[in-house]
């Protein structure tokens, strides 16, 4: 009975011990719970960063790159082109660019 008692205990203390010593799993870093373990490698990320980079670079005074960059950095999907290019065919008429998602005016547009 002791020989058992003895192999019981020490098959449970072999299961036992290894749960509370085991490594953090991949998604925690720094001591911080359920923070992503890609290091800024993640789709959304970079999509994220891709528009802030858009959204901060000089855009020539023309109606042709007006509407580029709204086709580029739009969210709208399906609907950017038509609404894009139709903002780009006013510019080009009357040399006035109104943003069609902003309702930014952007007078003095050469027309390009």
């Amino acid at each position: 009975m002791k020989v058992v008692t003895a192999v019981l205990s020490i098959t449970i203390f072999a299961v036992v011990l290894p749960l509370g010593v085991t490594p953090a799993s991949a998604d925690r870093m720094n001591g911080r719970c359920c923070m992503s373990s890609d290091g800024g490698r993640s789709y959304r990320y970079r999509m994220a960063l891709r528009r802030m980079a858009l959204r901060r670079a000089p855009i020539p005074p023309t109606c042709s790159a007006h509407a580029d960059w709204c086709i580029r950095s739009s969210d709208a999907g399906e609907d950017r082109t038509p609404t894009c290019q139709a903002a780009k065919a006013q510019c080009l008429q009357t040399g006035v660019y109104v943003g069609p998602y902003s309702g930014r005016i952007l007078a003095g547009m050469q027309r390009l």
